[in-house]
């Protein structure tokens, strides 16, 4: 289950991040607002994983609590580097270094909520 659930916890991310972002969810990230669109791509995150869970039979506080921490947590996330990015334009370019910095600064941030999210999954 260890390794299958990182794997499944992955997936969702890449899903949620990459292939079912709207076009007013990327508007609103690259801004860092207006609110609701970023809130409900971290919805969508945390739907994700709370099915994610769910298919592999955690108990169901648990699974609330997790998927609740990957909606807050991704939001916040996406929010901070939104208005980052608003407030030093250079890094909204995505053919310099910079943006590609911030960028893989993001992704780590989330997959390090994903690691979290799955250690503390294993060790219910």
């Amino acid at each position: 289950m260890n390794i299958t659930l990182l794997i499944c916890l992955m997936i969702c991310h890449h899903l949620a991040d990459f292939q079912w972002t709207t076009p007013a969810m990327i508007t609103a990230k690259s801004k860092g607002r207006p609110f609701i669109p970023i809130l409900n791509h971290a919805a969508v995150h945390g739907t994700l994983i709370l099915l994610c869970l769910c298919a592999f039979g955690l108990p169901w506080l648990t699974t609330v609590i997790l998927a609740f921490l990957e909606l807050v947590t991704h939001f916040l996330i996406d929010l901070t580097k939104g208005q980052i990015t608003a407030h030093y334009p250079t890094l909204s370019d995505n053919t310099k270094k910079p943006y590609w910095q911030l960028f893989g600064l993001d992704q780590i941030l989330h997959i390090l909520v994903i690691i979290v999210i799955w250690y503390i999954a294993t060790e219910v």
